[in-house]
């Protein structure tokens, strides 16, 4: 938020009403889609037994917790709307600023959770993508402990502001969705090399099924639109904060159930393209259920498709190149 009380755009009184209406609003689209997405991330879960439990189930709590907390960041909104407005009036935004009351310092730390949650998922997917490569996540693992820091910082301002220089608090307000946004940008751009450059091994094998419905160029589509709803409303947030205009407050209110609904979408993209390649009998309709499925069936089922290749007198590289899309689609999706 703004370290400046000089704002330009629209009413601020009007902007914390808007806000509330638009986070409600979206937060009821969350709820649709995190309902629709429960069975597709539990169901096949809890019908396999898995050695790697503990990593499987990490995705599916991670997105139940960043629902609750969601919900938790509209309850305490509409509590606050309603204690400025109604409860306390003539108070109006001001009551916003007033960081030292419960209700708003609470507030801020359930912004800050649901922000870590997010860029720690989307780190754990890289991470998991590369094989475990964790020297290769080092930066945006730096940037996540630079932005909960920053965070950490700006919390304790805002409990003790009298203790703090003006100029170090405008510095670490300044540096929170920078950080955020760099840190996305990364992650997202090493998975999709990541995805691309299997997907081009694959394609030079030619054993790239055109007719199925969820390629690895598919699932980096996928990955790309539905990360740039939260990218882009960083970029919006990062360009009105330094503008210091009122709108910023719209899109702050927006960005907590937008973290949460980047992850039930691509799980129901993913889902919807694998019912649709199993209904036209794809080769290839196999990938998606890695999304629910544990790690160590990822060898049977690469075992099994290299025996029906052999069994077709199809040559063994191509069963062979076939299995890494599948295997590299399976690691993907299934944390």
């Amino acid at each position: 938020m703004s370290a400046e009380l000089e704002f330009s755009g629209i009413n601020i009184d009007i902007t914390y009403t808007l806000s509330i209406f638009v986070e409600t609003l979206i937060h009821g689209i969350y709820t649709s889609l995190f309902l629709s997405a429960l069975p597709v991330m539990f169901k096949s879960r809890s019908q396999r037994v898995s050695r790697r439990m503990s990593t499987n189930w990490v995705f599916p709590i991670a997105t139940v917790l960043m629902y609750t907390v969601s919900s938790l960041h509209v309850v305490l909104s509409l509590y606050r709307f309603l204690r400025a407005y109604i409860v306390e009036p003539g108070i109006g935004w001001l009551y916003f600023w007033q960081f030292t009351r419960w209700d708003s310092f609470a507030n801020s730390i359930v912004v800050c959770i649901m922000t870590w949650l997010g860029d720690a998922l989307v780190i754990y997917r890289c991470y998991c993508v590369w094989n475990n490569n964790l020297p290769l996540v080092i930066v945006p693992l730096l940037l996540l402990g630079g932005s909960i820091g920053v965070n950490i910082y700006t919390l304790i301002w805002f409990s003790h502001p009298l203790d703090f220089g003006k100029k170090s608090e405008i510095m670490s307000l300044n540096a929170i969705y920078p950080l955020s946004l760099a840190q996305n940008v990364i992650t997202t751009g090493l998975i999709t090399l990541k995805l691309w450059s299997q997907h081009r091994q694959s394609s030079a094998s030619g054993v790239i099924d055109r007719s199925s419905r969820l390629s690895l160029i598919k699932i980096i589509r996928i990955i790309i639109e539905s990360a740039m709803v939260y990218t882009i409303q960083l970029c919006i947030l990062i360009v009105l904060y330094f503008l210091n205009d009122t709108f910023q407050y719209i899109v702050q209110a927006a960005i907590v159930p937008s973290i949460g609904i980047v992850f039930v979408l691509i799980a129901l993209r993913v889902h919807r393209a694998k019912q649709q390649d199993a209904d036209i009998g794809s080769s290839l309709g196999v990938i998606p259920t890695a999304w629910l499925t544990d790690r160590d069936s990822t060898m049977e089922t690469s075992q099994q498709d290299s025996a029906s290749m052999d069994d077709q007198s199809f040559p063994k590289p191509v069963a062979k190149s076939e299995s890494m899309e599948i295997q590299q689609a399976r690691v993907t999706f299934e944390h």
